[in-house]
């Protein structure tokens, strides 16, 4: 039994798709897209594009050689070689091509796709160090990731204002004026962990937090200290990661991190 590739598969492919075909296809990417996301844990990153329609006479954003339309063109990146086979023999994967299949070109009554595997020698992802590469690696193992936080305020309309002045939030209201929170899709991993309570020292105390992403933390602190907040947590690095603290007006402890 042959042994599947550890680290990580990266590629890019390309479909083509038939003259009047176009509308049906692009209208049914964004429901398989998500069901890849949902159904596909080892599918890290997954872009659908379409050839930039070109420019005008000495438009800087000319395709060289001029791109093919209409088609796909697809980047891709997945754990490992395992989870790349998991996504083609998926049922996402395989729905989509059994319903719209026939909207592309085809070789052998199947989407006829052109596919490069990348091995990458150099460059690196602005946010991503090699640090968090790994990190993310590990990541894929796990399940049940953070995804909502909920601060119960005693005054909702101070805390609202509060919130919007230092981190620019804006607010979609919901049952019993519950407000929400959106925020857009992110490619970043997300973290987390357990730590061990350390008497005295503010942030350490029992129970949990959770961090906002701030691309600016001495900035960050300066505005929630102008609106009303207090100092909780100085700046503190610890393994590759740059964080704070702060309290809102109402004494709730907020955890900030730099973004890298």
């Amino acid at each position: 039994m042959t042994s599947r590739q550890s680290g990580n598969v990266s590629l890019v492919s390309q479909w083509f798709i038939r003259q009047g075909c176009v509308e049906q296809v692009l209208a049914a990417l964004p429901a398989y897209v998500q069901q890849v996301m949902k159904q596909e844990p080892g599918t890290l990153i997954y872009l659908v594009n379409t050839p930039l329609p070109e420019g005008g006479p000495g438009s800087a954003l000319q395709s060289l050689p001029p791109a093919i339309h209409p088609s796909l063109l697809f980047f891709e990146e997945y754990a490992s070689e395992d989870a790349f086979l998991a996504h083609v023999k998926g049922a996402a994967f395989t729905r989509f091509v059994d319903e719209y299949g026939q909207c592309f070109i085809s070789s052998d009554g199947r989407p006829y796709t052109t596919v490069t595997f990348l091995h990458r020698q150099q460059g690196f992802v602005r946010g991503q160090d090699g640090q968090a590469s790994r990190a993310e690696q590990l990541g894929c193992q796990n399940r049940h990731p953070a995804v909502m936080f909920e601060i119960i305020a005693r005054d909702q309309d101070q805390s609202k204002a509060f919130y919007s002045e230092v981190f620019g939030w804006r607010y979609q209201s919901g049952s019993s004026g519950f407000a929400y929170v959106h925020f857009p899709p992110q490619l970043r991993a997300l973290l987390g962990g357990i730590g061990q309570t350390v008497s005295g020292v503010a942030g350490m105390e029992p129970g949990h937090s959770f961090y906002l992403l701030v691309e600016d933390l001495q900035l960050a602190i300066d505005r929630a200290l102008a609106a009303g907040g207090s100092p909780h947590m100085p700046i503190t690095s610890v393994d590759g990661y740059t964080f704070a603290m702060i309290k809102d007006p109402e004494g709730n402890p907020i955890g900030l991190l730099q973004a890298v």
